[in-house]
């Protein structure tokens, strides 16, 4: 069975509520392909890497976290059309949904981690651009040591712990990939968040958590992106009669 392009396209849209999102990434369709979709990938990154990957999988479409396009037209040269010629060579169509899967309630990155780390009454969180990236709620009092391991277990990998915030832990937020910015943090502070959850950190932010008495917890901006992504996967195969892919492609970032 296949779905038309167009019509997935204008879902995906519609159910990720794109057209909401102010933001550099061009979210939706980046490059067209088969007007029929019968198989889709699903990645993190839209890199040659992946793009290899989704048609050695025999994909019509792949949809990816973060996309080509970031608010400008490079010259399509060098890896840009190294990229862009293996999709067209291959009529490998590209969705990205880049704030919209950050943001999302059901389909969302954040929202996703804190469901399978046990956190629940999941309300908004992470002010960027007048929108809400990321989730906070509560879990039943554990230790941070606790939860630091519970996390470790659900990524898969070791998680860098900035251990400055309370040791028994209740409220939990999250704001994935590089959602450890002093804003943030700082609105982890206000919520009286004891463990923050984020992908990656800039150098100052140490001192920032340490002097705040803020708990963060960086899972790696790959680990924590891959959540959204394999709940819209899954929303799709019951949505569509169509086969999926997940293209697993760490990066160790």
């Amino acid at each position: 069975m296949s779905v038309d392009l167009g019509r997935l396209v204008a879902y995906l849209n519609d159910t990720l509520m794109c057209q909401q999102f102010e933001e550099s990434a061009i979210n939706g369709l980046q490059v067209a392909g088969k007007k029929k979709v019968k198989k889709i990938a699903f990645a993190v990154d839209g890199v040659l890497e992946t793009f290899e990957m989704a048609v050695a999988a025999g994909a019509d479409l792949l949809i990816v976290h973060h996309g080509l396009y970031w608010g400008f037209q490079w010259p399509l040269r060098g890896a840009d059309y190294k990229r862009v010629k293996l999709l067209m060579d291959n009529d490998l169509a590209l969705y990205a949904a880049h704030l919209p899967l950050d943001a999302h309630a059901e389909l969302g990155h954040a929202a996703n981690l804190l469901r399978e780390l046990g956190v629940e009454n999941r309300v908004p969180f992470g002010r960027y651009k007048g929108m809400s990236i990321g989730f906070m709620g509560e879990i039943p009092e554990c230790s941070r040591t606790e939860l630091h391991e519970r996390l470790e277990t659900l990524l898969g990998d070791s998680v860098k712990l900035l251990p400055f915030g309370p040791e028994k832990v209740r409220r939990v937020a999250c704001v994935t990939g590089q959602g450890a910015d002093f804003s943030l943090v700082r609105e982890a502070k206000i919520q009286n968040i004891h463990f923050y959850i984020s992908g990656e950190a800039s150098h100052p932010i140490y001192h920032y958590c340490r002097e705040n008495l803020v708990s963060l917890a960086l899972g790696g901006h790959y680990r924590t992106e891959v959540f959204g992504l394999r709940a819209l996967k899954s929303h799709l195969e019951n949505q569509y009669d169509v086969e999926t892919v997940w293209l697993e492609a760490p990066t160790g970032f």
